[in-house]
């Protein structure tokens, strides 16, 4: 999936993203449909033991497609799920100590400036976010993949132009690595720090929030 498919509401997560994007794409006549939109929400929510007894119910092959996402776009929560175990997802069991707990931490990928009058960082109101929520994992992944500083809750925004020449940099030099979950995760930022300074040229800086 490339970063400018990235359409869905800010909340999601890049697993979940994937899972409805690729039910949209079977369409609501697919005998599959209602478990890929089901699954993305519970997903969502950060319901888990939901979504692991959702996931259990459900055949073989829609399972494994979903369990891949999830382990590949979000490996944090596929841990949480299923523990260390290796092989094929059909055998795979959830841990028994699941809870449907909402998801209470992560970050969005901001444009800011500085508020001249009130000295502190602002973004613009009408401002659109065209990649979800994500995890704090996958915000520090992201960071350290550029070179730059992980600990993103305790540093500020990033001058915008550093970041994009950053950004491009990396997409060059990794070009042989598109298909990678790191290449995407850095052209889905690289696309939306661009789109901030064309659609906003007040925005000065961009980081995660």
């Amino acid at each position: 999936m490339r970063a400018h498919e990235f359409t869905e509401d800010k909340g999601s997560t890049l697993a979940s993203r994937t899972i409805s994007r690729y039910a949209d794409e079977i369409g609501p006549d697919s005998m599959d449909y209602d478990m890929f939109k089901k699954s993305a929400e519970l997903l969502d929510a950060g319901k888990l033991k939901s979504l692991a007894q959702h996931l259990y119910r459900a055949d073989t092959s829609p399972r494994e497609y979903v369990m891949k996402v999830i382990s590949k776009k979000d490996p944090d929560t596929f841990r949480k799920m299923y523990g260390d175990q290796e092989g094929y997802f059909s055998t795979m069991e959830p841990v028994q100590d699941l809870t449907d707990s909402e998801i209470n931490e992560g970050a969005d990928f901001y444009g800011y400036y500085k508020d001249k009058e009130k000295g502190y960082w602002s973004y613009p109101k009408d401002m659109k976010f065209n990649i979800g929520h994500v995890s704090n994992v996958t915000a520090r992944s992201i960071l350290g993949s550029l070179g730059l500083e992980r600990d993103f809750e305790n540093t500020s925004p990033y001058p915008i132009d550093e970041f994009i020449k950053a950004t491009d940099a990396f997409l060059r030099i990794n070009a042989q690595d598109k298909d990678s979950v790191e290449y995407e995760n850095v052209e889905a930022v690289h696309q939306e720090a661009t789109r901030f300074k064309k659609e906003h040229p007040e925005i000065t800086h961009v980081g995660f929030n």
